[in-house]
């Protein structure tokens, strides 16, 4: 009966996050959410599961989750494309982050009375969308380019700048310069993703239509992708080295895409990252934590803070975003979810700072759970833009037919006439 459980269960779980995708079209609902609420049912609802077997499986399977998705986004990207949008989604990042940590640091003073650093923790770990989510529902939500390409650079640089201010944060004890620390960790780690993500896609590129045809080149490319990840957060940011590894990859000339092998590539680590996305989702549901009665009301100011800046992020950065009409852009604001970085930086955090973070785990997914939420109706707002006009043609007889209107310019014309 145990080997019943253990292949049942995941044959299930597959089975119906397959499902989700397939009806995400047509229902409008992004198979994240329903993945969420899968985990959430057999582990906080129905109690199937127990959530402190995977505690420790969630961070590698999130990074693991994370590190594919943003490879697969970095191979979608034509770097003419992303360079002519980068300026919109870096004022969208700079803007959305900067608005939503001090707003949400404001809420952490007034209403549950913390320090002003632990404030801009509070800030920084709840601050910043989730690239293990908007890549993912941008694919299942029809949208032009030029917002599908801004929201991706926002999502992907976004991580990148929380894990980086949390990490200054929690060291400042050992240094009081916190502007110099965060100054210093921002251009070490850019510098250092750029020079490693860049080689190692050249060196790949030239490497990869030679072996392209070999039996379990894929799985070579995979690791060749883990590896970039590691040598990337070693000297780094592991996942900003991922995502230059995939552009650069897709971007010099005989580049994977321009293959059959390439596109047999594409495909495996399309479904392997399906795969790993859908089992990470239900485990995050799984082991979800929701805010008790005495964290109401921060919660709600959390969540009215994160609104408001995202959107006066979007008003003040909407007129950069080019080649899209202002109605394509409403997308842009409804694309605010939280996740995997957001988990595990609160996880993180409440390590280091024990009690006084005790409620973070908690607050960060109720915040994952809400802000997840908003994709339903930001994609339900892009496919009812999305639905074509249809024009009714009449026979010729009834449109002769039909009366007209007096004053109007057929009218003036039968009368001149």
């Amino acid at each position: 009966m145990q080997m019943a459980y253990i292949f049942g269960l995941p044959a299930a779980l597959l089975i119906l996050a397959v499902a989700a995708n397939r009806l995400s079209k047509l229902t409008r609902v992004p198979d994240i959410i329903v993945l969420l609420l899968i985990g959430i049912t057999l582990g906080p609802i129905l109690h199937w599961v127990n959530p402190q077997h995977f505690a420790g499986a969630i961070r590698v399977l999130g990074t693991l989750a994370l590190m594919l998705i943003l490879f697969e986004g970095g191979l979608e990207l034509r770097l003419r494309q992303a360079l002519r949008y980068f300026p919109a989604g870096l004022l969208l990042v700079i803007l959305s982050f900067g608005l939503s940590l001090a707003l949400i640091a404001l809420m952490g003073r007034a209403l549950l009375h913390l320090g002003w650093t632990d404030c801009l923790l509070l800030g920084a770990v709840l601050g910043c969308t989730s690239g293990t989510i908007v890549i993912p529902a941008l694919q299942q939500i029809n949208t032009p380019d030029p917002v599908k390409i801004t929201l991706t650079v926002e999502a992907s640089l976004g991580e990148v700048i929380a894990v980086l201010m949390v990490g200054s944060l929690l060291d400042q004890n050992r240094s009081q310069s916190l502007i110099g620390d965060l100054v210093t960790d921002f251009s070490h780690h850019i510098f250092f993703s750029l020079v490693i993500g860049f080689a190692i896609g050249a060196l790949w590129s030239k490497i990869w239509p030679k072996i392209a045809g070999a039996p379990y080149s894929n799985i070579l490319n995979l690791g060749v992708v883990m590896g970039v990840y590691a040598l990337g957060d070693y000297f780094g940011s592991g996942i900003l080295t991922v995502l230059i590894f995939g552009v650069t990859l897709a971007n010099l000339p005989r580049t994977p895409h321009m293959t059959r092998q390439g596109a047999r590539m594409l495909a495996f680590h399309a479904e392997f990252s399906f795969l790993v996305r859908s089992f990470f989702f239900v485990l995050l549901g799984i082991v979800a934590q929701f805010v008790g009665r005495n964290y109401i009301v921060p919660i709600l100011g959390i969540l009215a803070a994160l609104v408001l800046a995202r959107f006066l992020a979007v008003q003040a950065s909407r007129w950069v975003v080019k080649d899209v009409e202002r109605r394509d852009t409403e997308l842009l604001f409804w694309m605010l979810p939280r996740g995997l970085v957001t988990a595990v930086l609160a996880l993180e955090i409440m390590n280091d700072r024990g009690a006084v973070f005790s409620f973070l785990p908690a607050m960060a997914f109720t915040v994952v759970m809400v802000t997840n939420l908003f994709i339903v109706w930001g994609s339900v707002r892009a496919a009812r833009q999305g639905e074509p006009q249809v024009a009714v043609v009449l026979p010729l007889e009834e449109a002769n037919a039909m009366p007209v209107p007096e004053g109007s310019a057929q009218a003036a014309g039968a009368g001149e006439a």
